[in-house]
This record gives C-alpha cells, structure tokens and sequence, in this order.
C-alpha cells in the first residue's frame, strides 16, 4: 500500500553502516521491543533483540550458536518440515514429539532434548493453541530439563474469538527464544524477523552471525522501522486481522458440517479427512486452479492425523475464497461418497441418497 511505498522510497535513502551490527539496526530493535510489549505482552530491551531474516534463519541462528552436531531437539510432529530441514542442516537429530488439537503433548517430550521447538500460538499445521496449563508444564518441563524452548510465533497477532494468550518468552525469558516474521503481516519478500532472547544469548547468537557471514539487509530493515515508528505497521495489523476474520467466516460457513480444526487464530485451517483421501482431493482441486495442502505430508513419524491444510491468507478476495470453499465441500462430498456401497447403489438405480 502507500504506507509501504513511502517508507521503502526513504528507506533506500538512507547511508549503510560502514561495520553493521550484526544485532540489527539499532532503530529497528528499539522499534521491534516496543512492538512486542504492546502487541504479544513481551517485556524486553532493544539488547535482546537480534534481527533476523525471518523464523528459519532465526532457528538456524541459534542453532549454530548454542548446539553441536549430534543434539536432540524436539520437533513438533506433525509440523514445520523446514524446523527439521535446518536442524539437520547443523548436524542435530530432529526428535518427533507429538501433537494433539491443543498442540504440544508436554507430558511425551523426552528427558534428554537440548531444545524442543514449539508453534505454541496456533501449531503448524493442525491450529491448536496451547493451553496455558500446558505452556506452564512446558516452561517448568524445560526448566527440569536445562533445555531450551524455541517459541515460533508466526502469526501469533492474528486470533479473532478473544485476545491473543501471552507469549511464552514474558514467562520465562531465561528459558525461552521467541521467533518473530514479518512474512504473514507483510510479505516474506520482506526478509525482515526477529530473535528475542535473554541479552546474554542474543549477544551470542550476534557473535555467532558475524562467524557465519549472515546479515538482514539495511533497507528492509529501515523500511519496517519506519512502519513501526510511524504506527502504519499497527494499522496494518488491524484492517488485516479484521479482515482474516471475515475471509475465516466465510470459509466457516462454506465448510458447516465438515469437521474443522484450528479454526479459532492464524491464516488457516484443517478439514479432517480419513487416511488417504486429502491427496487425491487436493490433486483434483489443483486441476481446477486451488492450492490445499495434504496434513499427511507435515509428519516426520508415523501418519497420525488425515485432512486438507486450507490457507486463505493469500487469496485475492472473499467472493474468490467462497468459490474455491464450495468447490473443496463437492470434492470433499465425492470423495467421501466414492466408497459408500449404499450411496452407489442409489446413484445407480437413480434415487437420492439419504442420509
């Protein structure tokens, strides 16, 4: 939008630091702590927050700084393949930890985990919101463990029942790294996150970075700051978090009747399926131009949850998302249909089914 515009068109201006900190601007980290506290209710200073080019490199990050090659660390299953991909890239074991309609199973983690990564606010991809019960079980888990916990937060300003629960890193800041994007509020061509840790950490993982070579580019970084600054950021936020909410009533009442999961936060949604037929719906849906995503292929382990992943952040308009919802309910209904004997026979001798 026009915000945008103008603060890319001042940001290209303005003169690159002859040795980059590589903790980020400092503008911008002031900009992003003050950001956090009234936005996710994290209490921090500029000097814990380090940024990134977005959750993955934030991961990578401090991986490399706090691991070696070998460690355990927890991985939600099902969830975020590219968690596992840049722990493997570093050498570690990705250990898949189950996951359940609230999210993390705390009570099957693992004693010897070095680190557990978490999508507490709205779990990728089955939607969950951790329950604070089970963050304080996490936290007191961790704490019994000396593990730490990584808190991805990538679209934790978007709930729409009620606000959106603390985030974990203000319980705990000594045992808690919370990850933060601009990819969902503004686009990942943006390139612009954040790592929030305890001082000490974040200096390391900043220490780490200059070892590594690895840099958020100036102008991105000068671009968001004066969104930030500017309150234009926080706008944004709102007409968008207003508007998910109706793209979210639209597919809520395109799909009544079908069983939705995680449908209470984020930019998506899950329709529960039985075992195999997400694939073949999600291929026919294809062939007519809309994107699903099968929730079988988020599993590291042994298939424990069937369905089609529905985005409907990027869809162009609402009157787009209610055709591409009735055409996903007639798939679903054929596909469900296909292996009822009783629904055949009546489809053969030309009388309605009946349910």
């Amino acid at each position: 939008g026009p915000a945008w515009r103008r603060a890319w068109r001042m940001a290209a201006s303005a003169v690159p630091a002859a040795r980059p900190d590589p903790r980020g601007r400092p503008g911008l980290r002031a900009a992003l702590a003050e950001h956090m506290r009234r936005s996710r209710g994290v209490s921090c200073t500029p000097d814990a927050v380090v940024v990134t080019r977005g959750i993955g490199n934030g991961l990578d990050l401090l991986a490399a700084t706090v691991l070696r090659p070998g460690d355990r660390v927890g991985v939600e299953d099902p969830g975020w393949a590219r968690a596992r991909t840049a722990l493997l890239a570093r050498g570690m074991t990705p250990v898949p930890c189950p996951v359940d309609e609230h999210g993390l199973v705390v009570d099957a983690l693992p004693a010897d985990l070095r680190m557990v990564y978490t999508t507490p606010s709205h779990q990728y991809p089955l939607g969950g919101v951790l329950p604070v019960p089970r963050r304080q079980a996490l936290l007191a888990w961790a704490r019994r463990a000396g593990a730490l916990v990584v808190e991805d937060d990538y679209d934790g300003e978007f709930r729409y029942d009620v606000a959106p629960l603390p985030a974990l890193f203000d319980l705990d800041p000594e045992t808690v790294v919370h990850l933060g994007t601009t990819s969902k509020i503004l686009s990942s061509d943006v390139g612009v996150g954040w790592l929030v840790a305890r001082p000490e950490l974040a200096a390391a993982v900043a220490r780490r970075r200059v070892d590594l070579a690895d840099r958020t580019a100036a102008v991105s970084q000068e671009a968001v700051r004066l969104l930030l600054e500017r309150g234009d950021l926080v706008r944004h936020v709102r007409r968008m978090r207003a508007e998910y909410a109706r793209r979210r009533a639209v597919v809520t009442e395109e799909l009544a009747g079908l069983p939705l999961v995680g449908d209470t936060a984020g930019l998506h949604l899950v329709v529960s399926l039985p075992p195999g037929r997400a694939e073949r719906v999600a291929a026919e849906a294809a062939r007519h131009g809309v994107l699903l995503d099968d929730l079988e292929r988020h599993h590291a382990g042994p298939v424990r949850f069937s369905g089609l992943v529905i985005g409907y952040g990027a869809v162009a308009g609402r009157a787009e998302l209610r055709a591409a919802c009735a055409l996903v309910r007639r798939l679903v209904a054929d596909e469900l249909l296909a292996d009822d004997p009783a629904a055949d026979a009546e489809r053969a001798a030309g009388e309605p089914a009946v349910a």
